[in-house]
């Protein structure tokens, strides 16, 4: 909720930003990074399934996909988001194959 401050000196009202408010501005620019970098992954991933089309390799690599969730959720230093990290980190790698198989689909 945003304050209002009333100036007696000059009697103008100006709002205050609320603690709140600027904690969320500062999420929504998180957002919109975590957008881009969304979008920059899966141009990637596009490419990556192109490449797996044209040598015949499957989407699914267990190994990696193992391998690059422990190394990424063991980034996040504070042991009470990292469970919650790595939720976030499997669902990526799902909607990830989910990407690619739909292209595959479409060759």
């Amino acid at each position: 909720m945003k304050k209002v401050a009333y100036n007696r000196r000059t009697g103008t009202r100006r709002r205050i930003m609320s603690r709140l408010d600027e904690d969320r501005k500062k999420i929504d620019v998180i957002d919109r990074q975590i957008a881009e970098l969304f979008e920059k992954r899966f141009e990637i991933v596009k490419d990556v399934i192109e490449y797996k089309i044209e040598n015949r390799l499957p989407i699914l690599n267990s190994g990696r996909e193992a391998e690059i969730t422990r190394k990424n959720t063991a980034l996040i230093q504070d042991e009470d988001i990292r469970e919650y990290f790595k939720v976030w980190y499997e669902e990526l790698l799902l909607l990830s194959k989910e990407y690619q198989k739909q292209i595959q689909e479409e060759q």
